[in-house]
């Protein structure tokens, strides 16, 4: 995916305009005195919360993700999550990803994290911005604003003035075309390791204990 993307955000093909991030973006962040502390957090609930730990090279890795009250998850409508959403650590380990590929139960975000939902999915797509995310020109841009700091911390303001050269939108339809499905199967295989990953924690200490005996099977 990361290649195609290059191919074409680095093409000929690029309108001269340049266009701010934030134009095409909702990005919020959870407000500082509604921050989290980790003895708030539950063994399990109906709601669920997303911190940096979660955020992987793959994804989301929702066995890290916590669990919180319905009271705490209210608080904050304008993080509340939605399928389709990208999560960007803000804090720390900074550009860490995550695409919110599926929802099974409510969810909202820890203080070190930026929710970013695409407005404007007629002009650009979601993928697309995934990709950027992930591309050099992005962690250049995550770099510049991070060096030498003592604290690292991506602002929000940075982030809405990032410019970026647009596409044609013969070039977003095609590039979609040609990365839809490969996107769709890189969380169809992540969700299938997912549970592949949950039998086998299940089973081993099983079978290691010899609560489960395998030794008749003729493999």
């Amino acid at each position: 995916m990361q290649t195609i993307f290059e191919k074409y955000f680095n093409s000929g093909n690029t309108k001269d305009i340049k266009n701010n991030l934030g134009d095409y973006l909702y990005i919020k962040g959870r407000i500082g005195w509604k921050g989290l502390k980790k003895d708030e957090y539950l063994d399990e609930s109906n709601y669920r919360i997303i911190n940096g730990e979660s955020l992987t090279t793959t994804g989301i890795d929702w066995s890290k993700a916590g669990y919180i009250t319905e009271e705490r998850y209210a608080e904050s409508p304008e993080i509340m999550l939605k399928e389709g959403d990208i999560l960007i650590s803000k804090d720390g380990t900074i550009g860490k990803i995550g695409y919110v590929d599926r929802l099974e139960k409510p969810t909202s975000i820890a203080s070190g994290i930026f929710v970013v939902r695409n407005l404007k999915p007629n002009i650009i797509s979601s993928i697309f911005i995934y990709c950027l995310f992930n591309s050099s020109y992005f962690k250049s841009f995550v770099a510049s604003r991070t060096e030498g700091s003592v604290i690292p911390h991506l602002y929000q303001k940075d982030f809405v003035q990032l410019k970026i050269p647009v596409l044609t939108q013969e070039d977003i339809i095609s590039f979609d075309k040609i990365v839809s499905p490969i996107f769709k199967l890189f969380f169809k295989n992540q969700g299938e390791n997912i549970k592949l990953i949950s039998l086998r924690d299940t089973l081993l200490p099983r079978l290691m204990s010899g609560e489960i005996d395998v030794s008749n099977l003729n493999i």
